[in-house]
């Protein structure tokens, strides 16, 4: 990706950012996303921004991921603002374009957006140091408070309901019926080389549907998720190690926020990485689950309910158990979503995430404990 594939100065000037008169001097790749093509732009009156083109391939829906995105922070940005936050900071701003549009569409069919670039942050890769910051402050529990003052800002945008963009995306009875699906095709007749894992799905059929039929139930509410809630997608004041600013909203829609929670934990307390070979090195973290488990719930104690608070738990195994399936499901297909480079790199993958489920179950009372002590505080 590199900005002469884009005439990113033309871009720029369709949206309107206040300044008539301002004009793109560069325009560099950022971040470390894989998915959409991001650009620090620097102008002619020295503001930057970043300017973003939408992967519609992956987001199939752009129409409806931007219509959330504008809904959310727009929500955000009112919430903050009654508060007495600083809004310019603590939610992405979107700039419309010049026709009073929240995003624009290039004529060889390319969805581009352009956001406030917010100053005197940064964001932090999992397995940095966590305790860093001023008077024993840890970006570990901090992106996971961060992550629930987002679900609980966000409770009561007014309807319309958000749209699913991808739907049944944290459903892990969905994504049991893919991977038997792909199980009973065997199209490339894998199946015997992976035993041991689809004995290891098949014995935990029982628990793919738990949540989904809680909230079918009403046991549970549907909420706003996030549903990509690592850590990185948390900007940091550089100043105070503040997490203040939840960024890549692309996949927030209905579901579980419990989920959120459970996908924090998958992500930052892993201990080796996520295509391992060496299973002897994999599991999870018990001191960073207390440090997301701190963080969260002295935000979420206050507005979720007693059941969902009950399976936070639950939701980290099954998190980590639904990703491991994604992992299985594609190996039995061909790779077909989850791109490799080498071979059996899904498998290697999905053998992490069970190995680190079957940890999780191991010290799952311990969990527990550690969920207790925090929601009584």
């Amino acid at each position: 990706m590199t900005s002469q594939m884009y005439n990113l100065e033309a871009i720029f000037t369709k949206f309107d950012t206040g300044r008539p008169n301002e004009t793109i001097l560069s325009a560099n790749p950022f971040g470390s996303g894989h998915i959409n093509d991001t650009f620090r732009v620097c102008t002619s009156e020295n503001h930057f921004y970043i300017l973003q083109r939408i992967n519609h391939e992956i987001f199939t829906r752009p129409v409806e991921v931007m219509d959330n995105i504008f809904r959310v922070t727009q929500h955000l940005k009112q919430k903050i603002t009654a508060r007495g936050g600083d809004s310019t900071r603590e939610t992405l701003t979107l700039f419309p374009t010049k026709d009073e549009g929240a995003w624009f569409v290039h004529v060889d069919g390319n969805y581009w957006r352009l956001y406030n670039f917010i100053h005197n942050t940064r964001s932090y890769e999992i397995g940095e140091d966590s305790g860093e910051f001023k008077q024993g402050q840890c970006h570990v529990r901090e992106a996971a408070a961060a992550f629930a003052r987002f679900q609980r800002d966000v409770a009561d945008i007014p309807p319309p309901r958000l749209h699913e963009t991808i739907p049944r995306f944290g459903d892990t009875s969905f994504r049991f019926e893919q991977f038997e699906e792909a199980l009973k095709a065997d199209v490339f007749h894998r199946a015997k080389d992976c035993s041991a894992e689809i004995e290891f799905a098949l014995a935990r059929r029982s628990d793919a549907s738990k949540l989904t039929d809680m909230l079918t139930n009403g046991q549970i509410p549907e909420r706003i998720a996030h549903y990509d809630s690592k850590i990185n997608n948390v900007l940091f004041d550089i100043t105070t190690g503040r997490g203040i600013c939840v960024i890549d909203l692309d996949t927030v829609m209905p579901g579980l926020a419990i989920y959120d929670f459970g996908d924090a934990v998958r992500a930052a307390t892993a201990l080796a990485a996520e295509d391992e070979r060496d299973l002897s090195r994999v599991g999870f973290s018990m001191e960073k689950f207390k440090l997301l488990t701190e963080g969260y719930l002295s935000e979420a104690k206050n507005f979720l309910s007693v059941m969902e608070i009950d399976h936070l738990a639950f939701a980290a195994r099954m998190v980590s158990f639904t990703i491991g399936l994604r992992f299985l499901a594609d190996h039995l297909a061909g790779d077909k979503y989850f791109k490799t480079q080498r071979e059996n790199q899904n498998l290697d993958r999905c053998r992490t995430q069970f190995k680190t489920v079957a940890d999780m179950e191991v010290h799952y009372d311990e969990m527990k404990a550690v969920i207790e002590e925090w929601r009584k505080k």
